[in-house]
């Protein structure tokens, strides 16, 4: 019978290398994950940031004729943004709609809704609301 010497081991096993690449695989694909959600969150943070810029940016024009026509409030307000109807949109966001609703067209002060819709990353539509009430001048 031979004797062999105890031979010292160094390195790894290939088994041990492949759990532990199987163990990092399996961490990037969950950090890569995270990313990718945390992404799709932002861009729709965004989104619902510029719809509101949009929802104000209609109400500011609509205080701008509120203070051009001081006797002939609210009509001239109406009369440029009818009660749900579409407003040109800003067309910051895709597949973006401003609508305008009115609690009572005659109303002073007069309650205002304004939507903004779009579509987000996988096609689905998102609404943002800002409401206010406006009096005349």
């Amino acid at each position: 019978m031979l004797k062999t010497r105890g031979k010292e081991t160094s390195g790894f096993t290939l088994l041990e290398l492949t759990i532990a690449m199987a163990v990092f695989a399996i961490l990037m694909a969950g950090t890569a994950q995270a990313l990718i959600s945390f992404y799709a969150a932002m861009h729709l943070q965004e989104q619902r940031h510029a719809a509101a810029e949009a929802a104000q940016s209609v109400l500011s024009d609509m205080r701008v004729v509120r203070d051009a026509n001081p006797g002939n409030f609210p009509a001239a307000i109406v009369a440029q943004w009818p009660d749900g109807e579409d407003v040109t949109p800003v067309a910051s966001l895709p597949g973006e709609t401003i609508t305008v609703d009115y609690a009572d067209t005659t109303n002073n002060p007069l309650t205002i809704s304004v939507r903004v819709q779009w579509n987000d990353l996988r096609g689905r539509v998102v609404s943002e609301s800002v409401s206010t009430m406006l009096t005349g001048v």
